[in-house]
């Protein structure tokens, strides 16, 4: 099946492993390249949460490109990184958009046409951050603001600003204080058929007059865990549909 708006799934990797043990068959999709960089981590909670990370990647970018779902090992993706030029950065795959993004044993992955570009992000509530991250992360008019929250909130500008730079390849080439997230008028579709943030609306933007790639990208908050916040960010607002494991195994 091919897809007209966004779709996501966000995970926990235990789900993955759970999915695999019952289809064995799934672990033959990593190519021998993602094998290899999973190899290369130290820990064995790392190999795992890679190899179940990418294996998700590859299930929703089948789903995208109407393939089987045996064939999402057949998939080649490819890395360029907009600073340097280096194998790394947003995964690309002809004919589809997709952005993963993994915090200990949490995954995101976000999919959408080859037309609108995304990205995801997804991270988990520290127990404090760290030592000048208002002065990194906050635009001058988000350090005023009050909230019930402030930590939480601290996280989901965090997490809103990396999808918007994960949208554009950018990444932390460019500092998130230049970024700001501000409110948007809420936009429904008549097609939509779920949302990110309760009410089907893309309620945030980015405002980067600096960067007009960047400037005006929307943003939508990710239903997750409490431990964490996640985002997602497009060029378009397109109607947004969450995904099952289950969702991606059909043949």
């Amino acid at each position: 099946m091919t897809v007209a708006g966004i779709e996501y799934l966000v995970c926990d990797i235990n789900e993955v492993r759970e999915t695999q043990s019952a289809h064995p068959w799934l672990a033959s999709l990593l190519s021998p390249a993602e094998v290899k960089r999973s190899d290369r981590l130290r820990h064995a909670s790392d190999r795992i949460a890679y190899r179940c990370a990418h294996l998700v990647l590859r299930l929703v970018a089948a789903r995208r490109l109407g393939a089987d779902v045996r064939s999402a090992g057949d998939l080649e993706f490819t890395r360029c990184c907009r600073s340097c030029g280096g194998p790394h950065g947003k995964p690309q795959v002809t004919d589809a958009e997709i952005s993963l993004s993994r915090s200990g044993t949490m995954v995101l992955v976000g999919s959408a046409p080859p037309s609108s570009p995304i990205g995801v992000d997804i991270e988990g509530l520290p127990s404090e951050v760290f030592p000048g991250f208002d002065d990194y992360v906050l635009a001058p008019g988000e350090r005023t603001s009050a909230c019930t929250n402030p930590d939480r909130r601290r996280l989901e500008l965090w997490v809103a600003k990396e999808a918007a730079l994960k949208t554009t390849g950018h990444g932390l080439s460019v500092e998130p204080n230049k970024l700001e997230v501000v409110r948007t008028e809420v936009v429904r579709t008549s097609e939509e058929t779920s949302s990110l943030d309760g009410s089907g609306a893309w309620a945030s933007s980015i405002r980067a007059p600096d960067y007009p790639d960047i400037d005006g990208l929307n943003l939508a908050s990710v239903p997750c865990r409490p431990s964490h916040a996640a985002a997602l960010s497009c060029v378009d607002q397109l109607p947004v549909t969450p995904l099952t494991l289950s969702d991606l195994l059909i043949e």
